[in-house]
C-alpha cells in the first residue's frame, strides 16, 4: 500500500506521521523500530539493493538504479543527488497524505547527503511537514567527512521545517574509553528511535492534557531550523525526581545548558493511573527552573495503563524562536491533518518534475517560499484537466 492510512487512536484521529529511512543507517534504524512497533508507518531509501533486501520493510524505495547499478553511492553526494532524483515520483507517490515526514540518517556519506535534502523539497513541496533526525561523523571520520554534512545540512534547512542532529561524538565521553565502536553507534540508534517513538506516541495517546499536531506544528515552524530532543524514563516512588535529573543531564541537551538559552519548549510526560500532580510539577518546576522566564512552553499529560508505576517525559527544545515574516502555502490554507483529503477526479495531481540542468544550482528562496516552485503548486491551486 503505497499511501498512509489516517490513524486512529481510540475514537480521536491522529495526524498521519510517515518515518523514512534513507541510507544504511537510516534504514537499519527505522527497520528496528519497525520490528518493534508494526503500526508505526515506516519506508527505506537507498541505492543500495542489499542493503534494502536485508532491511526486511514491507515498504522500500530503490532509487538510482540506472546510477549506481544497484550499488552504493561510494560516498560520492552528486551520485546520492542524482539517485534520489531519477526516482522522485516514487517519493512523491509514498508522501501522498502525510502530514508529518520523519526523515532519518547519517549524513557525511554520499546517500545521505545527496538525497535526504532532495527528499525534504520534495516533501515540501507535497505539503508535509518535515523533521529530520540525523546523525553526524564523528571528528575521527576526517573533515572531508564533515564538511560534506555541513554542506547536506545548509541545503536541508532550506525547506526542512526542523532539524534534530545526533553528532556521533557526542556520544562518548571520557570514561567510555573501553566501549567498542559497535556500543557507540548503537547509542546514536537508540537514541534515534527513542526520539521517533517519543513523538508517535505523543502524538497519537490520549490523555487529560493532550498535545495535539498543532504545538509541534507551531515548535516547527518558529524553531528557526534546529531543535533538540531528549526523553528519560523512571520507575518507582521517586520516579518524578529520577525522569527530571536524566532530562538535565541529557547529552543531547549538552548537560541540560541547552535548557538556559531555550526560546521554545515542548514536555510530555506519560504515566499510569497512579501518576500523582506532586510528579507533574517536580518535573516542571525542575525543567522551568532552567528555563529562560519568556520561555514559550507547552506541555501535555497522557495517560496509558502500560505506565502504571513508570513516568516518561519528552522534551523538544527550540534555541531559536523566530516567527516566519509570511505564512507559508500550508499556513494560509489552515493546515491541519484533517484538511487534507485524496485529490478528487478531474483535478491534476500537484507534483513537479526535476530542475534539469538546474538541479545543481541553490533555490531562491523570499520570505520563506522557494520562488523555483511552480505558483500553482507554492499556492495549492489545483489544476482542472
Amino acid at each position: 500500500m503505497n499511501e498512509v492510512a489516517p490513524s486512529r487512536y481510540g475514537d480521536v484521529s491522529v495526524p498521519r506521521i510517515l518515518v523514512m529511512g534513507v541510507g544504511s543507517s537510516g534504514i537499519q534504524a527505522v527497520a528496528c523500530m519497525h520490528e518493534l512497533n508494526p503500526e508505526l508507518a515506516v519506508v527505506g531509501v537507498d541505492t543500495d539493493t542489499k542493503v534494502l533486501e536485508s532491511a526486511a520493510l514491507d515498504r522500500i524505495i530503490h532509487i538510482g538504479s540506472v546510477v549506481t547499478n544497484g550499488f552504493s553511492a561510494g560516498g560520492d553526494v552528486e551520485l546520492g543527488r542524482q539517485a534520489v532524483e531519477k526516482d522522485s515520483s516514487a517519493i512523491r507517490k509514498q508522501l501522498r497524505q502525510v502530514d508529518l515526514l520523519i526523515l532519518v540518517g547519517g549524513l557525511g556519506g554520499g546517500t545521505g547527503s545527496g538525497a535526504i535534502p532532495v527528499i525534504t523539497r520534495i516533501a515540501r513541496e507535497a505539503g508535509s511537514l518535515v523533521l529530520c533526525m540525523l546523525t553526524l561523523p564523528f571528528k575521527f571520520e576526517g573533515e572531508l567527512m564533515a564538511e560534506k554534512s555541513d554542506n547536506a545540512l545548509k541545503r536541508i534547512r532550506t525547506h526542512a521545517d526542523a532539524i534534530i542532529r545526533i553528532p556521533n561524538e557526542m556520544m562518548v565521553d571520557r570514561t567510555d574509553a573501553d566501549l567498542s565502536v559497535e556500543q557507540v553507534f548503537d547509542r546514536s540508534q537508540q537514541l534515534m528511535k527513542d526520539g521517533i517513538f517519543s513523538l508517535w506516541r505523543m502524538l497519537s495517546q490520549n490523555g487529560i492534557s493532550r498535545l495535539d499536531f498543532a504545538s509541534i506544528h507551531t515548535m516547527l515552524r518558529n524553531c528557526d531550523g534546529f531543535c533538540h530532543f531528549a526523553s528519560a524514563e523512571a520507575m518507582g516512588g521517586d520516579r518524578g525526581e529520577m525522569v527530571a535529573d536524566a532530562i538535565l543531564k541529557h547529552r543531547l541537551l549538552n548537560g541540560g545548558k541547552v535548557l538556559s538559552g531555550a526560546a521554545g519548549i515542548i514536555v510530555s510526560l506519560t504515566g499510569g493511573h497512579d501518576l500523582k500532580l506532586s510528579e507533574v510539577e517536580t518535573v516542571m518546576n525542575q525543567l522551568q527552573e532552567k528555563l529562560p522566564k519568556d520561555t514559550w512552553v507547552n506541555f501535555g499529560i497522557a495517560l496509558d495503563p502500560m505506565f502504571q508505576n513508570r513516568l516518561s517525559a519528552i522534551v523538544l527544545v527550540a534555541e531559536q524562536w523566530k516567527e516566519p515574516l509570511m505564512d507559508d502555502a500550508r499556513s494560509q490554507m489552515g493546515f491541519t491533518f484533517n484538511r487534507r483529503l485524496p485529490i478528487e477526479q478531474g483535478e491534476l495531481p500537484l507534483e513537479t518534475v526535476g530542475k534539469g540542468r538546474f538541479a545543481n544550482l541553490d533555490p531562491t528562496i523570499h520570505d520563506s517560499q522557494d520562488l523555483d516552485m511552480p505558483t500553482y503548486i507554492r499556492r495549492e491551486i489545483k489544476l482542472p484537466r
